[in-house]
């Protein structure tokens, strides 16, 4: 049977043969063989690059997003920053509005004020202030005021006290139209008393007193 193809060969028939090993060798060897820079995004599948095709350490920043970065440690603190300049100063205040106020020593006389300190009287003159009435004498200090106060606040003097004058408790009444008690009917308009914290004895000593008008 071989020998009777080979005796109907023809050149024809080789040549022909000869172009299919060719056309198929071709197309393998162009599907392993591809010529430098002949791929492109177009010619890559989408997808069809993963890790295991790329060389570690080729990527560089500039490849990824920042979202895909890893956060790097945190620096070193810097240096403290200069002091900001000082502010302006605010408004001077209103005015007290304490309409007489007074620094009364323990025995009811007011107390001088101190050279190169704000006076420690205004509208206050000793003859305002007298001490409580007969057995009331002591603990007691009776005001009579050229105005009628609207409030009043009363605190203890402590400096340079003795340790048995540091628990006094001192408190004050205003006239409103009854007797204070224990004060002469002319000095009625306010009526400081202090006692013994301990032991509600009245007792002298020396207070600061502020009067609103």
């Amino acid at each position: 049977m071989l020998h009777g193809m080979r005796s109907r060969m023809t050149s024809a028939h080789v040549i022909s043969l000869i172009a299919l090993f060719v056309a198929l060798g071709g197309t393998g060897y162009a599907a392993v063989k591809l010529p430098k820079n002949s791929v492109g995004a177009a010619q890559i599948k989408t997808g069809g690059v993963g890790s295991s095709e790329v060389k570690n350490g080729s990527l560089k920043k500039a490849d990824f997003k920042n979202s895909d970065l890893p956060a790097g440690p945190q620096g070193p603190q810097g240096p403290a920053g200069s002091n900001g300049t000082n502010g302006t100063n605010g408004a001077p205040g209103l005015a007290g509005s304490a309409k007489a106020f007074a620094r009364v020593a323990a025995d009811g006389t007011l107390q001088p004020d101190v050279a190169n300190f704000p006076s420690q009287v205004k509208g206050i003159v000793a003859a305002n202030v007298v001490k409580g009435e007969a057995a009331a004498a002591t603990g007691n200090y009776c005001f009579d005021l050229d105005f009628r106060p609207s409030s009043a606040l009363v605190a203890l003097d402590n400096a340079d006290a003795a340790a048995a004058d540091r628990n006094l408790v001192a408190s004050v009444a205003l006239d409103r139209g009854q007797d204070l008690g224990d004060c002469p009917a002319d000095h009625n308009d306010a009526r400081v008393r202090i006692v013994d914290g301990n032991t509600e004895t009245a007792t002298d000593g020396r207070f600061f007193i502020w009067f609103e008008g």
